[in-house]
């Protein structure tokens, strides 16, 4: 029981770190004695990132990408095969 539930909270908090990873960023800059780093935001523009944090983008990423794998493989992963019981010897 709290193998699924452990496996679907780690999905989820995953997931949203991968939809939520800072992008964006300067492009291109005018004038390159005005320009300054600009903070990033999310794909949606929903979270707003201080500068410099857009370098954090794959970091962020990656660990979501392993927190979604692990938490579907605890949420799926038997505990065993279920074809033993209790007393058998194999």
């Amino acid at each position: 029981m709290w193998r699924r539930a452990v496996g679907a909270a780690l999905a989820v908090v995953g997931a949203l770190m991968v939809l939520f990873a800072p992008v964006g960023g300067v492009i291109s800059c005018p004038d390159p004695g005005f320009c300054h780093e600009q903070a990033a935001s999310d794909y949606w523009g929903l979270v707003s990132y201080p500068p410099g944090w857009g370098k954090l983008a794959v970091p962020m990423a990656l660990i979501g990408v392993g927190l979604v794998v692990t938490g579907v493989v605890l949420w799926v992963k038997r505990r065993g095969s279920g074809r033993r019981t209790q007393g058998q010897v194999s």
